[in-house]
């Protein structure tokens, strides 16, 4: 049998004139709505142009076609008080039908119908990661009618200037895919502009020739362009025509996709359009930040690099954001970057990392001189590249790379609690801060000494608490603590009393964004300014332990089995180990466990971590201290600070309140339902 060549024999799909439509929306509280495609003014300009050929029939015809794709919206209940500004139309014939031979090339796999639904800003914390294309391209006319393109998911608005009257083929728009090309390693560091000619662009919009590859979509259909040029825009009409660009779900991950809009507002107006639409999407937040990115290619599984460029960077660069990369080439690189760096150029560091470069960073910051100066300067964030993740999921909610982007343009700043270290090593010169975790014994080596297999992920940690588990170990120490909340009942209380405080602070509802793209506190009472007094010690190592505080039951320390203190509720994607830690509470979660505890019940214990109701367990002692000195009695063990190792030695820790400024979702950390435990 001879196979024939399926290419030759393959007949030619007839390929009809396309039309390129824009979309009709509405700004509303909630975000956009698509409203309906421009139908009415494509009928009145093709019948003006075709009056002469068109009988009353066809004429009732074409005017039934192009007016069915507002039907829906305006014969939907739930938007049905926007029906005064249009006439309802009916008719027999589906939508699917009128856009049977629409341009549906740059439609997702996915059904359109599940836009409506999948724009809102829900995600998942441990959802998977998938591959995701860099450029992104138009979507007009492919919008269901009632979909809402929420605020949260709004990344950038501009006029499109009305010269765009040009033949496609002729016109190339500077693309996103040269953004972000340049990187550097070790010190030195190279501005990477991510993606935006200038600030304001209110009615320009930069082109270049020849065609763009990456926009052919749009730029080949010079029907659309045809259009416009035919229609009599007056100039009112002309200035409401708005390319948004919006972060859109795509499979596991979300891309930037650009969509342009005749938009109507059923809202009061304090400036024009875009400027409304831009303060309202990026409320209380910073606009196009200026980013110093540091990625580590060594954590985690090796990917940081690869999930930089292909998950962050277009989210990045389309919010207008500045960004310079480094990437690290040892350990401890990171700190030099920080103590070296010039403040002045940016507002926000993204570790591309593990848990491991946050750290560095921070402790970089607090060597400086201006240490006061950085603090108050610069927020700190994670992009999740690395094994845990604990920052990212803790402030952004997921260790999916995109959402992660989104949040970090979309994110409040707030001033977080942070804990200073000491110990006898090196007190004297530069005590250490840990955002994160500081544990001893059992959770210390199932960190450290299952690094040799880090490539396995997250899994690494659990293997190596239930293996220490099965050994039954103990970590013979003496505690000193000064107490918060001593019990399960007062730290109940103490959570629930900071927990509606922190709710209701700050108000980021105040702030006011100017149309400069200037970020402005709103209260005063929002942000400290630091000084050297926000970094002094109450508890100063030196001077031994307090005589107000108490020291633990040497018949648990001996027998100790986890000591695990912390400030962020999870410790890895999966793991809510402190689901009462509060961003502000001033205050550090503890938790104990006897090493005498039989297996049988400590497997109860291991199996609610991801939920955080181990701390529920009889077995767990779960306090909030302010301060507390562990003193190791045993030679073969370790401390861990933040995932790195620390000596073997006594180790005293104390809350240093509201110091580093980090980006939250929301302006919280994720919700753990702790209060309903």
């Amino acid at each position: 049998m001879v196979k024939l060549n399926s290419n030759k024999h393959r007949s030619k799909k007839q390929h009809w004139p396309k039309e390129r439509t824009y979309n009709r929306a509405l700004l509303t509280e909630e975000g956009i709505v698509i409203k309906s495609n421009n139908i009415n003014e494509a009928y009145s300009n093709l019948k003006r142009n075709s009056v002469s050929s068109l009988g009353p029939a066809q004429d009732s015809i074409l005017r039934r076609s192009f007016s069915n794709s507002t039907s829906a919206f305006h014969n939907s209940g739930e938007f049905s008080r926007f029906n005064d500004l249009e006439s309802t139309h009916t008719t027999d014939e589906t939508p699917e039908k009128i856009l049977s031979n629409a341009d549906l090339d740059t439609l997702e796999t996915a059904s359109v119908v599940s836009c409506i639904t999948c724009l809102s800003d829900t995600h998942s914390i441990t959802s998977p990661r998938t591959s995701g294309d860099l450029p992104y391209s138009f979507l007009n006319g492919k919008f269901p009618i009632n979909t809402v393109i929420p605020f949260g998911r709004i990344l950038h608005a501009k006029y499109i200037d009305r010269s765009l009257s040009r033949r496609g083929s002729d016109i190339k728009r500077k693309s996103p895919r040269s953004s972000l090309s340049k990187t550097t390693t070790g010190n030195s560091i190279q501005s990477v502009d991510s993606g935006r000619s200038t600030i304001n662009e209110s009615f320009k919009d930069a082109y270049e020739f020849p065609t763009s590859p990456d926009l052919k979509t749009f730029h080949s259909n010079t029907s659309f362009n045809s259009e416009l040029k035919d229609v009599n825009f007056n100039r009112k009409y002309a200035k409401k025509l708005i390319e948004i660009t919006f972060a859109k779900p795509r499979r596991h991950d979300i891309i930037p996709k650009r969509l342009i809009l005749d938009i109507e507002s059923i809202l009061p107006l304090e400036h024009d359009l875009v400027t409304e639409i831009l303060n309202r999407s990026y409320q209380g937040t910073r606009r196009n930040r200026k980013i110093l990115a540091i990625i580590n290619e060594f954590g985690g599984k090796g990917n940081a690099k690869k999930l930089y460029f292909s998950k962050a960077k277009p989210i990045l660069a389309a919010s207008r954001c500045k960004v310079d990369i480094v990437f690290t080439e040892y350990t401890g690189h990171a700190i030099n970057v920080a103590k070296e760096m010039d403040i002045n150029k940016y507002d926000t560091i993204v570790c591309a990392s593990g848990d491991g470069i946050p750290y560095e960073i921070i402790n970089g910051l607090y060597q400086r001189k201006d240490r006061a100066a950085a603090f108050s300067k610069l927020a700190i964030t994670q992009l999740p590249c690395g094994s845990a993740n604990a920052m990212s999921v803790s402030c952004h909610w997921t260790d999916n790379v995109s959402y992660a982007a989104l949040s970090i343009v979309k994110s409040k700043e707030v001033q977080i609690d942070v804990v200073c270290c000491s110990q006898p090593s090196y007190f004297s010169t530069s005590p250490r801060l840990s955002f994160l975790s500081q544990t001893y014994g059992l959770i210390a080596e199932s960190d450290i000494n299952t690094e040799f297999f880090r490539w396995i992920g997250a899994a690494r940690f659990e293997i190596g608490v239930a293996f220490n588990i099965l050994q039954k170990k103990k970590y013979p120490c003496e505690l000193y603590v000064k107490y918060q909340a001593r019990n399960k009942n007062d730290l109940k209380e103490f959570y629930l009393k900071k927990h509606k405080s922190h709710q209701a602070w700050p108000n980021f509802n105040s702030y006011d964004i100017d149309p400069e793209n200037e970020f402005t506190e709103g209260s005063s009472d929002d942000f400290q300014e630091i000084t050297e007094e926000n970094f002094k010690l109450k508890y100063p190592y030196q001077e031994g332990i307090p005589s107000d505080w108490e020291r633990v039951s040497p018949e648990l320390t001996k027998n100790l089995g986890i000591f695990y203190t912390g400030k962020m509720p999870y410790i890895a994607a999966d793991i809510k180990f402190f689901p009462a830690a509060l961003p502000t509470d001033g205050a550090i979660d503890m938790v104990l466990t006897d090493g005498r505890t039989a297996v049988t019940r400590m497997v109860p214990i291991l199996l609610a971590l991801d939920k955080g109701s181990h701390v529920l367990q009889p077995e767990v002692i779960h306090s909030k201290v302010l301060a507390y000195r562990i003193v190791p009695k045993g030679n073969n063990t370790l401390f861990s600070v933040d995932g790195e190792k620390f000596p073997n030695e006594p180790l005293q820790a104390e809350v240093l309140p509201r110091l580093c400024k980090v980006l939250l979702r929301n302006g919280s950390f994720v919700e753990t339902a702790f209060n309903n435990m």
